[in-house]
């Protein structure tokens, strides 16, 4: 007896029986998981998608195709099944490692972009007290031009090799002399925050922090492909723990863990899939932000700026506890594509 050959597929019909089985089993967003699925066994694009829609799939492109919608079935997200996540224009490696980056941290990262790029116009006192310190740091270098190096007073030899590594650090970084400016982000995971903000901006230099070794090996894989890794570095520490206080930032940013275990509202891809490491946080998911500011003004420039990603209706209670910190830092927020109240911009704390 002849074996029954199975029908073919065309991508299209493919894709609207795939979404419709999809929404039966309660994902939220079936057509979309659908198609970028299928993109991916067939290797393109979503709008290509619909340019070969008279090309049946292969039966090995199914039976890849199938399995993947299985796994979806599953709760498992699409991020995890592809191995990758697109966030603010790049793919990202993702691992179970790492946080899968979510659309509503791009909020967080346009506004460090949008800090990063402003250069304010200095005022008159200190472009004054500018110009009297190169003029004062010429004069030292005069003064002791004849001397051996051992003759040169400590302080001396510091004050000028300090001047001078500033220099040079604003020269390379923009001939017209625009400041290098650097960036923080504590619990960095994928690296997805800091590796976006360096691929949109120029004269800017990263450190990203995080507990895990094996969120940071993922996270420099991703500086590597996208090419920055020349201008971020990666340290293992729990937030400023293995930091140098010396090191001062103009912008620190932090998307850290804010859920609180056993809610019943987190989604079973977030909590089936996500590290725990970076979900969950004492005290009604707060803890970690008592901890960062705490001891934030010690790594922020005079003029530098806390950007935190807050979970839904932490608001008021993150603010309490910056305010209580620093009564007159000022406090403001940023909504996400649903309303929310996501990230606080917290500035003036070493005002």
């Amino acid at each position: 007896m002849a074996e029954k050959k199975e029908r073919e597929w065309l991508p299209l019909e493919l894709v609207k029986t795939s979404a419709e089985y999809l929404e039966s089993k309660g994902i939220p967003t079936s057509r979309l998981d659908a198609e970028v699925l299928l993109c991916a066994v067939l290797e393109c694009t979503r709008v290509k998608l619909y340019t070969i829609y008279d090309e049946p799939l292969t039966s090995e492109e199914l039976s890849q195709y199938r399995d993947m919608i299985r796994r979806r079935v599953a709760r498992e997200p699409v991020s995890r099944i592809l191995g990758r996540r697109e966030f603010m224009g790049y793919d990202f490696l993702v691992t179970p490692a790492v946080l899968s980056p979510r659309p509503e941290t791009e909020i967080l990262v346009e506004k460090a972009i949008q800090l990063l790029e402003v250069t304010p116009k200095l005022k008159r006192s200190e472009i004054y007290y500018r110009e009297q310190d190169r003029k004062t740091i010429a004069q030292l270098k005069e003064q002791v031009s004849q001397l051996r190096p051992d003759e040169i007073p400590e302080e001396v030899r510091s004050a000028i090799a300090e001047y001078d590594s500033e220099q040079t650090l604003v020269h390379e970084a923009n001939a017209g002399g625009v400041r290098l400016r650097r960036l923080l982000d504590l619990g960095t995971g994928s690296g997805c925050i800091p590796i976006s903000v360096l691929k949109h901006t120029e004269a800017v230099e990263a450190v990203g922090v995080d507990i895990s070794s094996a969120a940071l090996e993922v996270a420099q894989k991703n500086a590597e492909v996208l090419e920055v890794a020349d201008r971020i570095k990666f340290v293992e520490s729990d937030f400023f723990s293995a930091l140098d206080p010396e090191e001062k930032f103009d912008i620190i940013v932090s998307n850290p863990p804010y859920l609180v275990r056993g809610d019943k509202d987190i989604w079973p891809e977030v909590s089936g899939y996500d590290p725990e490491l970076a979900l969950y946080a004492a005290e009604n998911g707060l803890a970690c932000y008592r901890s960062i500011v705490a001891a934030v003004a010690e790594y922020l420039k005079p003029a530098g700026v806390l950007l935190l990603e807050l979970g839904a209706g932490q608001l008021q209670e993150v603010t309490d506890i910056v305010i209580s910190e620093y009564p007159a830092a000022k406090v403001s927020s940023l909504n996400d594509y649903s309303g929310i109240a996501r990230v606080l911009v917290v500035s003036g704390i070493r005002a």
